[in-house]
């Protein structure tokens, strides 16, 4: 695997326990998300181009230590599962340091979107061999 995002905790982030407030999380995972599909080839604009979005469907976290101001942390984005209409990727959210520490762990659920049909749609085979690394050479997966 070789896709990795980069996150430096703000203050704007922390809640009154003094950690990263639960919801930033997963705004830190869509950043990680759309950085990865560019990577890939699928960014946004050419999401709009073809009329595709990739929508949550379901999303799970699960914390294993805690993100304070002024952290630094990675998250690994993985490709977990690809379906007929959906994919699911796995965000493993590292602090930096001299002892990296895994703090969080999202597997979120995407469903590929038809914006012009305004349902789900087939996954494109294109996008479906980016996602397992056919397409891009990179053997991201």
């Amino acid at each position: 695997m070789s896709f990795s995002y980069p996150v430096a905790v703000k203050f704007s982030e922390i809640d009154l326990a003094g950690v990263v407030f639960n919801s930033h999380y997963l705004t830190w995972c869509e950043d990680a998300k759309m950085a990865f599909l560019d990577h890939l080839g699928y960014g946004p604009y050419r999401f709009a181009d073809e009329h595709r979005l990739a929508l949550v469907r379901h999303a799970e976290i699960d914390w294993t230590a805690s993100l304070k101001p002024l952290d630094h942390a990675d998250i690994r984005v993985v490709v977990d599962r690809i379906g007929t209409s959906s994919f699911t990727l796995r965000h493993e959210i590292w602090r930096r340091g001299e002892h990296p520490l895994l703090t969080a762990t999202c597997v979120i659920t995407y469903v590929w979107f038809d914006t012009e049909a305004g349902a789900k749609a087939e996954l494109d085979p294109h996008f479906r061999d980016a996602l397992t690394g056919e397409g891009t050479g990179d053997g991201l997966v």
